[in-house]
C-alpha cells in the first residue's frame, strides 16, 4: 500500500501513483493507494506510524507531513524523525506563485507594492499548512516587510478551484496543477521560486529576479516507511524507484509536471528531513509562521 497524503489529483498524489505502478511492475505485488487527506498531511502521517514496519506500507508526499508537520503542528501525533524509516526523496520542483484573472498584481513588485497599500488585505493559498507554499509566502513577506497571509487548502485541486473562480488572488503550490491554466491565460504565473526560471515557465521570472535578492526555495517530494523498516527492505524498494526514476518515461513525465527527479540514499533524505525542520523553526520563533 502507498499511503497518499494528499487528495487525489495534486502533484503529491500523482507522484504518489507513479511509484505504486513502478513498485507493483517491479516486484508484481500490487501497491494500491490510500489516500489519507486532512491536516496537512498529518492524518497520512499517523496511518504511517501506526503501520506494521514489514514493507507492505509507505507514504509518498511533500516535506510537509514528513518534516514541517514536527514544528507547525502543536499537536501532532508522531514525531517525522522518530517514527519514519526515510526511503528516498523522489522529486523536486520549485514553487510557483500564481494570480487569478482578476488579482491586483501582476509581479511580485507589485504584490508588495499592493501589500504596503493595503495592510493585511493580500492572501496566498497554500495547499495545507507546512507546505512548502506556506513557507515560501511567509519568507517573502519577511524579506520585503509586509504581511501576507496564509491561507490553507485541503490540498492544490481546491486551491487551483479557488483561484479560477477568482475566490482568492493569489495561490503558492507546485506547478504541475497550473501550467496548463497559465498556457490557456485562464490565471497569470508571477513567479516562481527556484534562483532560475525553469524551461516549462520560461517567460515567468524568478521572485529573486524581481527584486528579493537572494530568495530561494525548493520543494520535495519524498517516501518513507514506518519506524523500524528492515535495512534490506528499504533498500528494496529504493532500488525499484531509482531503476523507475532513471527510465526516458519516468523523466519526461517529471518534466511535464515541472518536476525533477531526484533520488537520494535514506541518509541524504534524513539529512534533507532535518535541515527542513530547522530552517522552519526560526520562522514559527519569529511569529511569522504560526502553529495550528
Amino acid at each position: 500500500m502507498v499511503i497518499s497524503a494528499y487528495p487525489p489529483g495534486g502533484t503529491s498524489d500523482i507522484i504518489a501513483r507513479l511509484v505504486a505502478d513502478a513498485l507493483t511492475a517491479k516486484y508484481g505485488q500490487q501497491f494500491v493507494i490510500e489516500n489519507h487527506a486532512g491536516a496537512a498531511g498529518a492524518l497520512a502521517g499517523g496511518r504511517l506510524a501506526r503501520a506494521a514496519a514489514d514493507g507492505y506500507t509507505i507514504m509518498i508526499s511533500g516535506s510537509a507531513p514528513i518534516a514541517a508537520n514536527k514544528v507547525v503542528q502543536k499537536n501532532l501525533a508522531y514525531d517525522p524523525q522518530v517514527d519514519f524509516t526515510p526511503i528516498s526523496i523522489v522529486a523536486e520542483s520549485p514553487a510557483l506563485l500564481s494570480a487569478s484573472a482578476s488579482a491586483p498584481a501582476k509581479s511580485v513588485q507589485e504584490l508588495i507594492a499592493y501589500a504596503r497599500a493595503n495592510p493585511g488585505k493580500v492572501n496566498i493559498g497554500n495547499p495545507g499548512a507546512g507546505t512548502k507554499g506556506h513557507i515560501a509566502a511567509a519568507i517573502i513577506g519577511q524579506m520585503a516587510g509586509v504581511q501576507i497571509n496564509h491561507i490553507p487548502y485541503k490540498g492544490s485541486p481546491p486551491l487551483l478551484a479557488d483561484l479560477l473562480g477568482g475566490h482568492i488572488h493569489f495561490a503558492l503550490d507546485a506547478p504541475s496543477n497550473y501550467l496548463p491554466h497559465i498556457r490557456e491565460a485562464k490565471i497569470r504565473g508571477l513567479a516562481v521560486t527556484s534562483a532560475k526560471r525553469i524551461p516549462e515557465l520560461p517567460e515567468v521570472q524568478s521572485v529573486a529576479e524581481q527584486g528579493l535578492n537572494g530568495y530561494e526555495q525548493t520543494l520535495w517530494f519524498g517516501a518513507v516507511g514506518p519506524k523500524g523498516l528492515p535495512k534490506e527492505i528499504v533498500a528494496k524498494i529504493h532500488t525499484a524507484i531509482k531503476e523507475w526514476s532513471d527510465t526516458p518515461a519516468a523523466q519526461k513525465k517529471f518534466a511535464s509536471l515541472g518536476l525533477t527527479p531526484v533520488v537520494n540514499s535514506p541518509d541524504e533524505m534524513a539529512s534533507s528531513i532535518e535541515r527542513e525542520i530547522r530552517s522552519i523553526e526560526p520562522l514559527v520563533k519569529a511569529g511569522l509562521v504560526e502553529p495550528t
